[in-house]
């Protein structure tokens, strides 16, 4: 049994079969590597007949979910559960999900026909109505948001290439926003008063809390290093400089 620590990742995968692993998903792998990118591994994982409370975990701290919609991936209830638990996460915390539609058409992935239907509906015996209803919901879900289908490449390898590279960049997206709201917080500790502006006195406060015991002259060297309006105090803009310089 994997420990119930979750390590840090950016991608969390959904998918089915052992193909799909040692093909696709490896060659992505390899690229995310390349690209600083690190993907969630399930190996470790026991699989029961629901997703257990460590993968949730996984689905939920993820950046960006991809989920491979393959023939075979209806047959397990499984990756149903957790394509439900990844539509939740995108309703509720803006989580990206890109779908790639491998070998499979999104019509069928919709309407649960085909060989994907067939797959679905053997998984289905024995299940309640309502489990039945949240996993068609899901499908019908995801197969509407866009993504990349096989069946428009004629070299794999490069729709591969390009799906990483299109990762990558909403990562980047999505991670500058997250350095942006943090920014915006940390500009908040400064600026004590809540006015927009961190006068010398809240920038030597918080400095002497976190152990910089600066001289009062020091701190107003500091502020004039980034005081580009030379109004003696510093605002937001003044404030990013200021902290790239620390």
């Amino acid at each position: 049994m994997a420990s119930s620590h979750v390590k840090s990742f950016h991608v969390f995968p959904s998918f089915h079969g052992p193909d799909v692993r040692r093909g696709f998903l490896s060659h992505l792998h390899n690229l995310f590597a390349r690209k600083g990118i690190t993907m969630f591994k399930d190996q470790e994982i026991e699989r029961g007949n629901t997703i257990g409370s460590e993968l949730v975990q996984a689905i939920r701290e993820a950046r960006v979910s991809i989920v491979l919609l393959s023939k075979n991936y209806a047959s397990s209830s499984w990756c149903l559960d957790e394509l439900v638990e990844i539509l939740k996460c995108r309703e509720s915390q803006g989580q990206i999900v890109m779908p790639i539609f491998y070998d499979v058409e999104p019509s069928h992935v919709r309407k649960q026909m085909g060989d994907f239907g067939i797959a679905f509906e053997k998984t289905c015996q024995g299940e309640t109505k309502e489990q039945k209803r949240r996993w068609i919901e899901a499908l019908a879900y995801v197969a509407t948001i866009a993504g990349e289908h096989s069946r428009n490449w004629t070299d794999e390898a490069a729709m591969v290439e390009k799906f990483a590279t299109d990762v990558s960049k909403k990562l980047n997206h999505a991670l500058s926003k997250d350095s942006e709201e943090e920014m915006r917080e940390a500009f908040k500790v400064f600026d004590k008063d809540q006015n927009g502006y961190i006068s010398p006195a809240e920038l030597r406060h918080v400095l002497k809390y976190i152990g910089m015991k600066e001289t009062d002259e020091q701190v107003k060297d500091m502020i004039r290093e980034v005081d580009v309006d030379g109004d003696g105090q510093i605002n937001y803009e003044e404030f990013v400089n200021f902290m790239i310089k620390l």
